[in-house]
């Protein structure tokens, strides 16, 4: 009896098969986008099975490329770069958000490995919609007048109206690197955006905060849009007030902890931002879009699979 015990016990399937043959049912099932998922998740299993047989998972590489410099030193080259000294900021009237992480989420966006680019202002804000919009209007008005009146007078905004949006759309991509927000993990510097009065400037990451604004709803229950604006707690001397970057589509707590996680250099790279890294290594694009991939990164990426085949990515 006891021996037909043993021989039960050693006959049941442990864990990892369990999970191998659940994944092989709900793979043998899925259909189109779903197979394509299981198909990527199996591919890239069979790749860190590759990596593990190598030997590189573990394999200590270099931090060079990383600032190592105090506060201090950062802030004195950022004053460099500036062309002149920062000053401190008046205290802020409303409560900053914290920079602790408490989720599970560590997704931030446009990410290379070396720099995060957050981008102020969300396609279907401000001008963007408004073309739109007027496209569909140019559209609309010129079939109206062919259909109903023979008027072929207009007939040449339909093309316009057509390739309007498209064109839009592709100045909107082009201009990204100018209204971007670059956080940059080897030197431990945030690069500020260009505005119609102020260019670009640099800033250590601790003396930048976040403030959650209000949620601006449209009128008649239309869309709405969250805000939140980034503060600095010190600023270049040269202007006389306070430079305050506006996010327009907002950004939540969980979020910017995040990116403070990111740009915090005595932990490794959080394994969410993997995918985004080999997004921009498989593209040879930089976050902000001026240029390739950064070489710095390219050592923890299989440069034949597109993967990262590092445990830790620094």
């Amino acid at each position: 009896m006891d021996q037909n015990k043993i021989n039960s016990s050693s006959e049941k399937p442990t864990k990892q098969e369990l999970r191998k043959r659940q994944f092989e049912e709900r793979k043998a099932k899925a259909t189109g986008s779903m197979r394509e998922f299981y198909d990527d998740l199996e591919r890239r299993r069979k790749n860190r099975d590759k990596y593990y047989a190598q030997g590189v998972v573990y394999e200590e590489l270099s931090k060079d490329h990383l600032h190592h410099q105090t506060y201090e030193q950062r802030l004195a080259k950022a004053a460099q770069l500036n062309g002149c000294e920062f000053k401190e900021a008046k205290p802020f009237k409303k409560p900053f958000s914290s920079r602790e992480h408490h989720g599970m989420d560590n997704h931030i966006g446009w990410c290379d490995g070396q720099v995060v680019g957050i981008r102020r202002a969300p396609f279907w804000g401000g001008g963007c919609f408004l073309w739109f919009i007027l496209c569909v209007y140019m559209l609309f008005f010129s079939v109206v007048n062919i259909v109903f009146f023979w008027n072929f007078s207009y007939a040449y905004l339909i093309p316009v109206s057509i390739l309007g949006p498209m064109a839009i759309h592709k100045i909107w991509e082009w201009g990204a690197w100018m209204d971007k927000i670059e956080f940059n993990r080897h030197t431990g510097l945030v690069r500020m955006p260009f505005s119609f009065l102020r260019r670009r400037f640099y800033v250590p990451i601790e003396d930048i905060e976040l403030c959650e604004g209000p949620v601006v709803q449209a009128a008649r229950g239309g869309g709405e849009m969250a805000t939140g604006s980034l503060v600095l707690t010190k600023y270049p001397k040269r202007y006389w007030f306070r430079p305050t970057i506006t996010v327009f589509g907002g950004m939540e707590q969980e979020h910017w902890a995040s990116i403070v996680r990111f740009m915090d250099i005595s932990q490794p790279i959080h394994r969410h931002i993997h995918r985004t890294i080999e997004d921009h290594f498989r593209d040879n694009k930089n976050a902000m879009g001026t240029g390739p991939f950064p070489e710095s990164m390219k050592k923890y990426l299989d440069a034949e699979d597109k993967q990262v085949n590092r445990r830790d990515v620094w």
